[in-house]
């Protein structure tokens, strides 16, 4: 079953307050490549980026401290 009118309008309505999109540009035939690795990875693209987001902020917060 899936989500109710409720559910999804609680879930628009946090997505809008707490989330963003971030955008790259890189060629395609690259950007198949890195995919394709995710899925063979049993990963995804968001969540390679979401880690290396946060390490890139892990490290730089240390050296702001």
């Amino acid at each position: 079953m899936g989500l109710t009118d409720a559910k999804r309008r609680a879930n628009n309505k946090y997505i809008a307050a707490n989330m963003t999109v971030l955008g790259c540009k890189m060629r395609k035939d690259k950007a198949d490549r890195f995919k394709m690795a995710c899925k063979l990875a049993g990963t995804t693209p968001n969540a390679v980026f979401t880690k290396a987001v946060n390490a890139f902020l892990g490290e730089k917060e240390e050296a702001w401290d």
